[in-house]
């Protein structure tokens, strides 16, 4: 039992925590250079898509979610066995808290995220999926917007190229039109689904009221 307890809280160490954020300097660094050269579809599928990198192919390095998954490891063990207890030291709690809330909730969107295109002709309906209210109707269309009807709305929305509308559970967005026939407009959408889009703001909140709090608890009691 000793040594597990040992062994957990090397992985909650600083040590520990400072070298995957060297890691992570070299692994986002050498991606950057990466997409540079082979483009970013390649880069993001090598190094930040994946578990493992393997170098040279022989050599394995940990790749983006394998450094992701024990930061989240380091700083939870962290929490738990290394960071001080009291009121006044909650606020450096919040701060990993929103780490941690920021790591789980992208490995669970990378898990549910839908994202694909959809195609339509102006005047016909579009069904995204058997969802109900994730189909609408094309009224109108031009080279940088159309004009929808979704299913059991009674007014009329603008989907343009910066302008993306939420449609069900979908977001979708305006990809381009094309013209087969003075008559005919087939309309391009992406459409895009992720039930965790509110954890990048929910980590925003979290670690702003920690910073405010260790920021009061740090110099509201220090005297004057």
């Amino acid at each position: 039992m000793k040594r597990i307890l040992c062994a957990l809280r090397l992985l909650g160490s600083l040590q520990f925590g400072v070298i995957l954020l060297i890691a992570l300097f070299l692994l986002v660094f050498w991606g950057t250079l990466f997409e540079a050269r082979a483009g970013m579809d390649l880069g993001v599928s090598r190094f930040f898509d994946s578990w493992i990198l393997w170098v040279a192919g022989v050599l394995p390095f940990p790749a983006l979610k394998s450094l992701a998954a024990l930061l989240f490891v380091n700083l939870l063990f962290a929490c738990i066995f290394r960071l001080p207890h009291g009121f006044r030291k909650f606020g450096m709690r919040l701060v990993h808290l929103s780490i941690l809330i920021l790591i789980a909730g992208s490995f669970a969107g990378s898990n549910m995220r839908e994202s694909f295109q959809a195609f339509g002709l102006v005047g016909s309906e579009v069904r995204i999926d058997s969802t109900a209210g994730a189909s609408f109707a094309i009224l109108d269309a031009d080279s940088v917007s159309c004009t929808v009807l979704p299913a059991g709305f009674a007014d009329t929305l603008r989907v343009g190229l910066n302008v993306p509308q939420p449609i069900g559970p979908y977001t979708v967005y305006f990809g381009e039109t094309f013209e087969m026939t003075p008559q005919k407009k087939v309309v391009r959408f992406f459409a895009k689904r992720d039930p965790f889009a509110f954890v990048p703001y929910l980590f925003a909140v979290v670690l702003l009221v920690g910073l405010v709090w260790h920021g009061i608890a740090t110099f509201g009691g220090r005297k004057r």
